[in-house]
């Protein structure tokens, strides 16, 4: 079988071409090896598994691209070979299984676990069965067997030996935990691998040592989904009795607290799915619904722990002042995980998981809808905030559980109000990374928020028409490349934000266009066709509750209903040769189960089998058995046994080689399967594209039509006022020449007028010339006359000058004297006080009489 890959999908562009060119590589190396089977072609194959099982980015194994499923298929085909790349092929199943819609595809479409289960020897080390187990227990989760394959009985041999040796040795222990996790997988709901381990070991000490195992601690939640489908395989489903149940619940709970504590990311997983098998099973939905421990065993895990050991763990791990703080309010196991997780203390890859499963356990317990657990949801939220950072799809599944919970009352608790306060503003910001992957957990965290009137108007505050509806488009492209898993997922994201939007569409116009715009998109009116045409009875109901919504469109309504209709009718080829290869499964079931009860044998068989049977009776009646001889009858039993061992073994081979026939037409139906969804696609972007050029043209036509009109209607416009101008010419032609001759009479009379003016003006000119001539004289003989006047004013100021300078030498002189008589009148002074009263008046008068001579002499 030779798959092209590159001759589809050629519309992608370089980027996409580049992330799966290692497949591309890979598939063509598996060509050159299958025709030539050279070790170069097997060196060259093992580089590029060696490239993909390194690769960061998982979206390259979603199986919803050709690429994809040829490289699935080419390593089916590679791995089915004795020289193939197995272990380099192992490493890449064990990276592909990581992603949930890839690994769906491992399970049932691709059909990997018979290639597994033949690799799976005791003649390999430990550390290769252990990574091969790994990978099988990744594989077998949720694993359809219809009839008895030819592998089953080989693999049930060894796992079952595998788990019943000693477990001293710690490897030993993981190989047999991991054993036990297969073989849960594959008998979890298969008949056939019940009876084929049932055929395999003595169920009765089986039993016995799976309840030392359950007991002793090691594996107790597997032990328990084991114990479950044996009881259910020889009993019946409704057989099993309500202390079992609360057994199987008592051990998981158990076992979850158990692994919280120890930050056990397989164990999680493990008491996550056997308690949601428990749960969503009607026959024993009821009992797990009456166990009375829940909200105790939940208490355990969310109760504060004590000052002791939050002091132990500061010391022990060495926190700083704000570490510290943090240890202090992270005072719950699972706030530990989750502060682990942030920090990435211990295994980085394994504490995400675990936190993945605590609240993928949590959201099973919260969906049972129990009062008693009510009282825990306030620690739940704060749960899911602290762990939105790290786990957002589920947290945000767990959120919105919790949410719905009340939407019988319309209300939420007051404390539940008051934790969301600060919390919720940041719950509904749009995933902004990878938003196809946490989108469909927002929009039902949207939509259950929808459900209360106080969180209503916050919705309305805080989420905007345009994120939603870009959030809902992320998720459909996100899930459109992710196979059967992918469908689920965005046939109910449809539906939630369908309902989302019918909720506030009345509350406000933006949403009532927005909800327009989604039913008018092609891809959510054809999974709205698809949910109705399905075979999910709950999706049908909630579907046909959003299309009997007063607010629904009608004209939507028709699509849906047309194009479902239409669906109808495509699909009934497809379901007709599905109901054909349905009915050879149930044939080879019945033929299986035939098988299981004894030794089948063909009609004719029978009939000489009878035949020999009444003989034997008639000559034990007669007592004439003593005539047949024992080694005759042992030596014929022996031959028919033989040929019934080769008969059988020929029929294991042909169901082997129709097992691996099979296969290949699933991978050739999952390539068509995926070709057809590219082509439709390209077909649907097509048809959009033709759609929109032809309304373009439509358009342009429209809008030439009306340019055309218009411009006639100017045409004619430009007419009528061409002759209006025309008109309006000639009589302005008229007024023109009119006006032209009475400016020329004034312009003449003007001209007149001018020249006397300006004779006048010209004697004017002589006159005042004459005029100007005089006084320039007369300003001449004054300018001499004012010389001689500068000249005399300079001569007496020369002469004030000197006046002024005689003064001044005056002035000084008189006052040189003035001080020479001061000095004087001192000198004549001093003498007198010395004499007698009446010389002093001698004295006096002397110098009166000296005074006044000085002063007449002066």
């Amino acid at each position: 079988m030779d798959m092209e890959v590159d001759s589809v999908d050629s519309y992608s562009n370089a980027s996409e071409g580049g992330k799966f060119s290692h497949l591309k590589s890979f598939v063509n190396a598996a060509r050159e090896f299958e025709a030539t089977h050279s070790d170069s072609a097997v060196n060259l194959m093992t580089r590029y598994l060696g490239l993909i099982a390194s690769s960061c980015d998982l979206s390259i194994f979603s199986p919803g691209r050709s690429e994809v499923c040829a490289f699935f298929s080419s390593l089916w085909r590679v791995m089915c070979d004795a020289r193939g790349p197995h272990w380099a092929g192992v490493a890449v199943l064990s990276r592909a299984s990581i992603e949930p819609s890839a690994r769906h595809a491992l399970t049932h479409t691709y059909k990997f676990m018979p290639i597994l289960a033949r690799l799976l020897t005791d003649s390999i080390s430990n550390d290769k069965k252990i990574k091969l187990l790994s990978v099988m227990q990744e594989i077998s989760y949720g694993i359809k067997i219809s009839w008895q394959e030819s592998y089953l009985s080989g693999l049930m041999k060894q796992l079952t030996e595998w788990i019943t040796q000693p477990m001293s040795d710690p490897q030993h222990r993981t190989i047999g935990h991991r054993s036990l996790t297969v073989l849960v997988n594959v008998c979890y709901g298969n008949l056939p691998a019940i009876y084929a381990l049932m055929r395999t070991v003595d169920t009765k000490e089986f039993v016995i040592h799976l309840v030392s195992l359950k007991e002793g601690g090691y594996g107790g939640v597997e032990v328990c989904r084991l114990l479950l489908c044996l009881s259910g395989a020889t009993r019946g489903a409704a057989a099993t009795r309500q202390p079992d149940v609360h057994s199987y619940l008592c051990c998981t709970m158990r076992t979850f607290h158990k692994a919280v504590s120890e930050k056990d990311a397989t164990q999680l997983l493990h008491a996550y799915t056997f308690i949601n098998d428990l749960c969503t099973d009607s026959n024993l939905r009821g009992f797990v619904l009456s166990y009375p421990n829940f909200a105790t065993a939940l208490n355990e895990v969310l109760k504060q722990k004590p000052q002791h050991m939050i002091n132990s763990q500061i010391s022990r791990m060495g926190y700083g002042p704000t570490g510290m703080i943090t240890a202090i309010l992270s005072t719950t196991e699972i706030d530990e995980v989750c502060q682990c997780t942030i920090n990435e203390l211990g295994d980085p890859d394994t504490l995400p998981t675990c936190l993945q499963n605590i609240l993928r356990f949590l959201t099973v317990l919260v969906n049972l809808d129990l009062y008693s657990l009510r009282c825990h949801h306030g620690a739940l939220v704060n749960l899911c905030m602290k762990a939105s950072r790290i786990c957002l799809p589920e947290s945000l599944e767990l959120f919105a559980a919790i949410v719905l919970q009340y939407k019988d009352e319309g209300v939420l608790p007051k404390d539940l109000i008051s934790t969301l306060s600060d919390g919720l503003p940041g719950l509904l910001v749009p995933p902004s990374l990878e938003p196809g992957k946490a989108g469909l957990q927002w929009l039902q965290v949207v939509g259950a928020l929808c459900e209360s009137s106080e969180t209503q108007e916050r919705v309305l505050q805080e989420v905007t028409p345009g994120a939603f509806e870009d959030t809902l488009y992320s998720v459909l492209q996100y899930t459109s490349q992710n196979g059967v898993v992918g469908v689920e997922s965005s046939q109910q994201a449809v539906v939630v934000g369908c309902r989302t939007a019918l909720t506030l569409a009345p509350l406000e116009r933006h949403w009532e266009a927005a909800l327009a715009r989604m039913l008018a998109h092609h891809q959510v009116r054809k999974l709205l066709c698809a949910g109705l045409t399905s075979n999910n009875g709950a999706r049908r109901r909630q579907i046909l509750q959003l299309v009997k919504h007063h607010y629904f469109p009608p004209d939507q309504m028709n699509q849906v209903f047309g194009e479902s209709l239409q669906g109808i009718a495509e699909a009934e080829a497809p379901q007709a040769a599905g109901g054909a290869g349905g009915g050879g499964g149930r044939c080879g079931g019945a033929c299986g189960e035939g098988a299981w009860g004894g030794a089948s044998a063909a009609p004719h068989q029978e009939r000489a089998i009878d035949a020999l049977v009444a003989r034997l009776t008639d000559a034990l009646r007669d007592g004439k058995v003593s005539d047949i001889a024992t080694s005759s009858v042992m030596e014929l039993y022996g031959y028919k046994m033989t040929c019934l061992e080769q008969r059988l073994h020929s029929h294991s081979v042909a169901l082997q080689g129709a097992s691996e026939h099979m296969a290949s037409l699933q991978h050739s139906l999952a390539m068509l399967q995926a070709t057809n969804s590219s082509q439709q696609d390209v077909l649907y972007t097509t048809q959009m594209q033709n759609e929109r050029h032809k309304k373009t043209i439509e358009d342009l036509h429209k809008q030439l039509e009306d340019a055309e009109t218009t411009l006639r209607g100017f045409r004619a416009k430009l007419a009528a006022e061409k002759v209006d101008k025309e008109n309006q010419k000639e009589i302005l032609h008229k007024e023109f020449r009119a006006q032209m001759a009475s400016m020329e009479n004034e312009m003449k009379l003007r001209e007149k007028e001018t020249e006397e003016r300006l004779k006048a003006a010209d004697a004017e000119y002589k006159a005042l010339q004459k005029k100007l001539d005089q006084q320039a004289t007369k300003n001449s003989e004054l300018a001499c006359v004012l010389i001689k006047f500068e000249e005399r004013v300079k001569q007496r100021d020369k002469k004030l000058e000197e006046a002024v300078a005689s003064d001044a030498a005056l002035k000084k002189e008189i006052e040189h004297k003035e001080s020479t008589i001061k000095q004087l009148e001192k000198t004549v002074l001093e003498p007198t006080y010395r004499a007698n009263d009446y010389g002093y008046l001698t004295s006096a008068s002397r110098s009166t009489d000296l005074t006044n001579g000085i002063c007449i002499e002066i």
